[in-house]
């Protein structure tokens, strides 16, 4: 797994995360138990990124229910709108 940060020309910083093979591998094997978590402290970021898997977008819905609370703010891809 590759962790960056960069400024884009913008001025905004762009948070990567590159999976290699191995990474997708076992997120396919493992679809709900797969977890990565990025210390954000490692990279001076004020946040913490979590990437997961999951079967469909419904299924990673239903994993992350019991976290979504009032304050929790969705982003919803403009082309899922209909």
């Amino acid at each position: 797994m590759i962790k960056a940060t960069m400024k884009q020309a913008d001025g905004r910083t762009l948070m990567v995360v590159g999976l290699s093979f191995g990474n997708l591998d076992r997120f396919r094997a493992e679809p709900g138990d797969t977890f990565i978590r990025i210390d954000g402290r490692e990279m001076n970021l004020p946040i913490d990124v979590l990437i997961f898997s999951g079967e469909t977008e419904a299924h990673l819905a239903q994993m992350m229910e019991k976290s979504i609370t009032p304050r929790t703010i969705v982003h919803i891809d403009p082309k899922l709108k209909s």
